[in-house]
């Protein structure tokens, strides 16, 4: 197993910065997991640790070897690309094959490795089709057997399993990652979807316009956001966001906005009074950790007019119109509510976020 180190990597396209001073460690054997928005960096990081882009700046070692000018051939690595990349003109068999043969594997040692890893991916009935009479996922597996085949030092996968349907991509997750379990090789995964990060990934780094926004657990990311890019991107739906200020009342600390007043525990007021010459920051909720005080009893935060109703069955998510401005609130089952009706809300106030104004930054990181 290999460990991965980035070193103020930088990759530059003329004056645009895919990728900008990054620093990352990923642990020999880990599942790590690149996630952001298209236009990111993430998957020109990706290229520039598998050789095939040329960095600008920075270094990439695995254990205590540089391998920043290599090229992809002398790094020991396998990439499995978002379109699969298999040869429509070769069958399965020889698909497979084909990185074994170019680095001169014997004949009796690639026939072995075929059978293991088309056993391992359960392919073996597939090996005398072409590609084009394979299905979607079929593919993508003969594209994972290909790369594992010769037992690389670091498995690349960038988007592998945005081609395939829902229900597939749903299976597919769970089999990645017993497969990536079952070989302990470390792992380097890239997509946009947030629910293929937090339920593949030992740890999760969010990217945004060329820079590391955070990394750690799929637990941390998602309760302890680093920033409001991380806290938006992060959760679906998406956090509500509320501009508030702050004020000193009867020996406490409220978040103030228009027909919103909530008073601030202790774990944020030490954290509030090291920027005692701020007032202006943004309210960060989950819609999960909202309630309707009809429902839970609860002492009510604020009260707005339905404005729109997604009813999914398992949950419901209310769209409320407040006086300081949209509330998404995701509440469970088949609930009976009607549009431009007026109801109440609480918040849960162990669940609050706050970050400064200005940098979008959490208080509490």
């Amino acid at each position: 197993m290999t460990n991965v180190t980035i070193r103020g990597l930088c990759k530059y396209f003329d004056k645009v910065k895919a990728v900008d001073n990054l620093d990352l460690q990923i642990k020999a054997g880990e599942f790590i997991v690149l996630l952001g928005p298209s236009g990111c960096g993430k998957t020109t990081l990706l290229r520039c640790i598998s050789g095939l882009e040329r960095v600008t700046a920075g270094r990439v070692f695995f254990d205590d070897h540089d391998m920043t000018y290599l090229s992809p051939k002398g790094r020991d690595i396998s990439m499995v690309f978002q379109n699969y990349a298999v040869w429509p003109h070769m069958r399965v068999e020889k698909n497979i094959a084909f990185p074994l043969k170019v680095k001169k594997f014997p004949q009796h040692e690639i026939n072995k490795r075929i059978a293991w890893a088309s056993d391992l991916l359960r392919i073996e009935e597939l090996l005398d089709r072409y590609p084009a009479q394979l299905s979607g996922g079929q593919r993508q597996r003969v594209a994972v057997a290909r790369a594992i085949v010769v037992e690389p030092r670091v498995l690349l996968m960038d988007e592998p399993l945005s081609n395939l349907d829902a229900l597939l991509r749903v299976r597919m997750r769970s089999e990645v990652k017993k497969l990536q379990q079952k070989l302990a090789v470390t792992t380097i995964y890239v997509t946009h979807d947030q629910v293929e990060a937090m339920t593949m990934g030992d740890r999760i780094a969010v990217f945004n316009q060329g820079k590391l926004q955070q990394v750690g657990i799929s637990d941390a990311i998602y309760h302890n956001p680093a920033n409001t890019f991380v806290a938006g991107f992060i959760g679906s739906p998406q956090m509500n966001f509320i501009d508030v200020e702050i004020e000193s009342r009867n020996n406490g600390l409220n978040l103030i906005a228009k027909n919103l007043t909530i008073s601030l525990n202790d774990k944020f007021k030490a954290k509030v009074s090291e920027h005692s010459g701020s007032r202006n920051y943004i309210l960060g909720i989950r819609p999960e950790h909202i309630y309707l005080t009809s429902q839970s009893k609860t002492y009510p935060v604020t009260k707005g007019k339905v404005y729109f109703l997604e009813l999914l069955r398992s949950d419901t998510i209310i769209h409320l119109e407040t006086e300081f401005g949209f509330l998404v609130v995701k509440e469970p089952g088949d609930l009976k509510l009607e549009e431009n009706k007026e109801i109440e809300v609480s918040f849960d106030l162990n669940r609050i976020h706050l970050f400064h104004k200005d940098t979008g930054n959490s208080i509490m990181a």
